[in-house]
């Protein structure tokens, strides 16, 4: 999640532009005017932070979270890298470089899904892991031309972040027009990022800034995940919700978890497994597949899949697409539960999206499935060895532990954003109870259950599933799946831990002799047990560190599968 602007807002220094009084009904002038600490045994909340940061929590750098076919259609546009149009300068004027002279139509959003596709299996094979790598390889990137994306460097992009940056890039390739809401505000006096009732009430044109370079940087400055929380009667945002049905869900596509989290669609496949590309604090990229862990809430938090609205110019506005004008919007079946029916079943939202998208004939194997979503645990894991080490080498573990914890610790802004882990840590933990849960519901002994079982034993033997973490002497130290399960409750979310306890090694072990540690820090630790219990995110709600269970729920897939 973006918080730069929502920090600096809540400091005050956010107020009403000239251009907010001009626009109306999602119109936009094609240029604008310018413009208590938490103690050891606290129970309680502390009082939120209005000051800047600590200097403890001061960020370090930032300045504040194989595709389907596409339909065919005339006239495709050319989205091989050879035949991409080339460029104007990022730092040329932005009306020479980015005349936006074209409109969105089908064709556009059909090669605006081939161009994410194509992003999305470049993150899947791990060809790159950060946006501004994949759109300087013209192998991921269809539109990818020497001489502007050479010199292209994209810092801080985080979840927020992601689908405008992305929607931005294409559109000054494409010489499109691009607008975006620029901030959002409720009646309601808490954290915008969790609020109801949300509406834009100011609105920027790409037209505003001097250079595309300019314009990238504006984005990743005023977009944070609050821009997505409206709902479905907001006409003047930037996205609306979409159909679930195929060719309207698409690569492309977003999904807002009303939790703060945002992804962007990157696949869907015949059989309705979706699968998205996430952007985090540290500016990494990861493929995940869509599931539990990813929450839906009701419509009045705007959560769900959405498209962006197609917008055009109309003289010196910007226009985005009325819902009248939209053939595949859905104003009401992502939040309504007696819509989610599958073979005339009720179903929960999840499966009901699967059933919704899925080809009909499609191949559905469970056993495939459950390797998948091995395969996808594995996956998580070696993203979560990423960002523990990117804590290391920052040298988190060395610096002084703070006195409190932040308020909320799955939201929050500075070095917890963007080094902690419990938001990771508490998706691998639903990724794990839908394994178990998936088991549980064969019978013991029936031939499902035991091809679940050989799925298990089979995938995670895979070199996939063998990992390796830099300890705090420089070491590499090895770890099995078997090893992340047995330590899942006591593997560290605290970016002031060293990389040991962020892994749970066992008090008196030989992994453990390597850590870097002091009273302050294990006292934390210790502390931080209940939070550790936890399995779901909750957010915009203190988080004390009595705010968890005093042991651990059952989510180990293991015995139900009779693996160990």
């Amino acid at each position: 999640m973006n918080e730069r602007l929502w920090s600096w807002a809540r400091r005050g220094g956010l107020a009403i532009t000239a251009s907010a009084a001009l626009t109306v009904f999602g119109r936009e002038p094609a240029r604008t005017v310018r413009r208590s600490p938490l103690s050891l045994d606290a129970g309680a909340p502390a009082p939120r932070r209005h000051g800047p940061p600590s200097p403890a929590l001061r960020p370090l750098s930032r300045r504040s979270c194989r595709s389907g076919r596409l339909p065919s259609g005339p006239s495709p546009i050319p989205t091989d890298a050879a035949a991409a149009p080339r460029g104007s300068g990022l730092d040329d004027p932005t009306s020479s470089a980015w005349p936006g002279v074209v409109r969105w139509d089908d064709r556009m959003e059909r090669d605006w899904s081939a161009f994410i596709a194509r992003l999305g299996r470049a993150v899947e094979s791990r060809r790159c892991n950060r946006l501004d790598r994949c759109l300087r390889d013209p192998e991921a990137n269809s539109l990818w031309d020497a001489q502007t994306d050479a010199r292209l460097r994209l810092d801080d992009i985080d979840c927020a972040d992601l689908p405008y940056i992305l929607r931005a890039y294409y559109s000054y390739k494409r010489r499109l027009p691009f607008g975006f809401v620029s901030n959002v505000r409720s009646a309601q006096q808490t954290d915008t990022r969790y609020a109801l009732g949300l509406r834009p009430t100011r609105w920027s044109s790409w037209r505003d800034y001097r250079t595309p370079r300019a314009v990238f940087h504006k984005v990743v400055e005023l977009v944070h995940s609050g821009m997505y929380r409206t709902t479905a009667e907001v006409q003047d945002g930037d996205f609306y919700p979409v159909a679930v049905r195929p060719g309207a869900l698409r690569p492309g596509s977003i999904y807002y978890d009303p939790n703060g989290h945002v992804l962007v669609v990157s696949e869907v496949r015949p059989d309705g497994v979706v699968h998205l590309i996430d952007g985090h604090p540290d500016g990494g990229l990861t493929w995940k597949r869509f599931g539990p862990r990813y929450a839906i809430g009701t419509a009045r938090v705007g959560g769900g899949f959405k498209n962006f609205r197609p917008q055009r110019i109309d003289g010196r506005y910007v226009v985005r697409a009325r819902d009248s004008e939209l053939t595949d919007i859905d104003s009401r079946s992502q939040w309504d539960p007696s819509a989610w029916v599958a073979n005339g079943q009720p179903v929960s939202f999840h499966d009901w999206v699967r059933a919704a998208l899925a080809v009909p004939g499609a191949p559905r194997d469970p056993e495939s499935d459950y390797r998948e979503m091995v395969g996808s645990l594995c996956r998580d894991i070696v993203d979560r060895v990423d960002a523990v080490d990117l804590a290391r080498t920052a040298g988190l573990h060395l610096r002084p532990h703070p006195n409190y914890l932040p308020w909320n610790i799955y939201g929050t802004n500075g070095d917890w954003e963007t080094w902690s882990t419990p938001s990771r840590d508490a998706a691998l933990k639903v990724v794990l109870r839908d394994l178990r849960d998936t088991a549980a519901a064969q019978p013991p002994g029936s031939p499902l259950r035991a091809a679940f079982a050989r799925a298990w034993s089979e995938e995670i033997a895979k070199p996939g599933c063998h990992f390796r973490y830099i300890n705090s002497a420089g070491a590499p130290v090895e770890l099995t799946v078997d090893d992340v399960l047995d330590r899942l409750f006591t593997m560290s979310f605290d970016p002031y831990h060293c990389p040991e306890l962020r892994w749970g090694a066992p008090e008196g072990s030989p992994e453990r002799a390597t850590c870097v540690d002091d009273p302050v820090r294990r006292a934390w630790y210790r502390a931080e047990q209940r939070l550790r219990n936890r399995v779901d995110r909750v957010y915009g709600v203190a988080t004390p560190v009595t705010f968890g269970p005093e042991t651990p729920p059952d989510v180990d897939p293991r015995p139900v599968l009779g693996v160990r």
